[in-house]
């Protein structure tokens, strides 16, 4: 494991110094960050965000479904900044998406460039540091359902970086700066902050000479979720709500559920952590960040698995504890990425070894971007018309329909194959019945929502089964108004649009006539 040097006025001005070389630098590897991991801007969790910024430039969207959109609004200001950002600047808002989405990229590396600049001492192995971070952009933390940053824009896109900014300021022993930046992740995430700070605590105890209360801060961590536990057992659960956290969908939150190579995923950082403190000189950084690592990781897997179950406490289940995951994996990339430069690239017979090692990571990951985005373009540019057949239906709904008209789908339709998790509301600005990812939002968000919730999901359950008879029936109470149908679905409603994915039909009052296999739409769309 590379070294660090004794801190002295002459290395921490060295080490706060960042050149211009080095910004143009980063300012030049932020486009290939975004050309090798994509952008899909209303895609995954970002068609939940998208849907609460346009909520909040126009309150009349989204009426009767205000309580999935907003949700993600009241504890982060997030949604507030850029919604604002907008009003003022008066982009559009795929143009201001992109643009922050360019903006957290390089915070992101700056970031990385913050970390690493703190623990290495060569240039090498500083810029190897965070050409594996590039190269990891879009890496899975474990079983966690997080990546390191999302190929798209939500509040992690900014706290993320304010966390590398908080991990720097405390290797610099700038507690204040440290604790300011901390205050900044949580106005952005409420819930990733809690392991932030934890992570920056730890590495103060133990820098500063205390590694026994840093142990002691882990046990008790771990003793308090068992009290938790124990507290919260009896306590009441809804109907709506267990059915909510029941999904398989949500099988991130239990760490029994994990596959092997998930669990694989929080062993393997633990092992390297404990050998980089190992190997690392006595004093260090980078000895004192790895020990802080380990007790953090130790502390967040014990506690989960001891005390994170299926059936409750589900208070428990909503932290996520192995979430904790995600900032470590941060750590340990950047420290890998050090390493390489200092075994590796340091020698000129094996510094292709090191690149190949870099072009490998960036090459496999943007092969799993396109695996998780098959029929979508790798970069959807503002102002493009979209290539995925449902976002196209989509765009047609945003020009072709009232905007207050309500609309029910398969509830599970954002998770099926070729729809590239494209999100309904973000893109089409139509409202839509709670469906399989507002679950998501009532199971970890907000459980209030869970009594609106089941009753839309539930009456949605087989629609593209059903005749229209039962269609109007079911969903009429709920003021649905059009219908987003699979292409093959059998109605006798009328289609003003259809491609070879999907088709969208307005529900009439009246009681339908003979079912056909395939409408006549009015217009055949061609997702212009």
């Amino acid at each position: 494991m590379p070294q660090t040097v004794l801190e002295s006025p002459v290395v921490v001005a060295r080490e706060n110094a960042l050149s211009r070389s080095t910004q143009l630098r980063l300012i030049a590897l932020t486009p290939a960050v975004l050309f090798i991991h994509g952008f899909h801007p209303f895609a995954d969790d970002a068609g939940i965000y998208v849907a609460g910024i346009r909520k909040l430039l126009d309150p009349a969207l989204y009426q009767p479904d205000a309580p999935f959109v907003l949700s993600n609004t009241h504890l982060s200001v997030f949604a507030h900044l850029l919604a604002g950002i907008i009003r003022v600047t008066h982009l559009p808002l795929t143009m201001a998406l992109l643009i922050t989405h360019l903006v957290s990229i390089y915070g992101f590396l700056l970031g990385g460039w913050s970390v690493a600049s703190r623990l290495f001492t060569k240039t090498t192995e500083r810029w190897f540091s965070i050409g594996l971070a590039a190269a990891c952009f879009t890496l899975p933390a474990a079983g966690t359902a997080l990546v390191l940053m999302d190929p798209y824009v939500t509040s992690r896109s900014i706290s993320t970086p304010l966390g590398l900014f908080a991990i720097a300021a405390v290797l610099n022993r700038r507690w204040a700066l440290a604790a300011l930046f901390v205050v900044l992740v949580g106005i952005m995430h409420p819930l990733m902050v809690l392991y932030t700070a934890v992570l920056v605590v730890l590495y103060v105890l133990v820098d500063t000479g205390h590694p026994r209360l840093a142990v002691l801060m882990g046990v008790a961590g771990v003793a308090v979720t068992g009290v938790v536990a124990v507290a919260a057992r009896h306590h009441p659960v809804s109907a709506a709500y267990f059915t909510a956290m029941q999904s398989p969908r949500r099988a991130y939150l239990i760490p029994a559920t994990w596959r092997w190579y998930e669990d694989f995923g929080l062993a393997a950082p633990l092992v390297l952590f404990t050998l980089g403190a190992y190997r690392a000189k006595a004093g260090s950084r980078i000895r004192h960040l790895c020990l802080a690592c380990v007790l953090l990781g130790a502390a967040a897997t014990l506690a989960a698995f001891l005390f994170v179950h299926p059936f409750g406490p589900y208070m428990l289940i909503r932290l996520q504890i192995l979430r904790s995951f995600h900032i470590l994996y941060l750590v340990g990339v950047l420290l890998l990425g050090g390493w390489l430069g200092n075994t590796l690239a340091q020698r000129q017979s094996t510094r292709w070894i090191a690149g190949a090692l870099l072009a490998s990571a960036a090459g496999g990951l943007f092969a799993a971007q396109r695996a998780a985005y098959p029929l979508s373009a790798h970069i959807e540019w503002p102002g493009i018309p979209p290539r995925n057949p449902w976002a196209q239906a989509y765009r047609w709904i945003r020009k072709n329909t009232p905007a207050n008209a309500v609309f029910a789908a398969d509830p599970a339709l954002v998770f099926h194959d070729g729809v590239d998790s494209q999100g309904f509301r973000a893109t089409s600005e139509r409202s839509l019945l709670g469906d399989n990812k507002d679950q998501g939002v009532a199971a970890v968000v907000n459980p209030s929502i869970a009594g609106i919730w089941a009753p839309q999901r539930n009456a949605q359950l087989g629609l593209n089964q059903m005749t229209d008879a039962q269609r109007i029936k079911r969903l009429r109470p709920f003021g649905v108004t059009w219908l987003l149908l699979n292409s093959s679905a059998s109605t006798s409603f009328a289609c003003p649009y259809q491609n070879v994915a999907a088709k969208v039909c307005r529900m009439e009052d009246r009681p339908p006539g003979q079912l056909v296999g395939a409408t006549t739409p009015v217009g055949r769309g061609t997702g212009g």
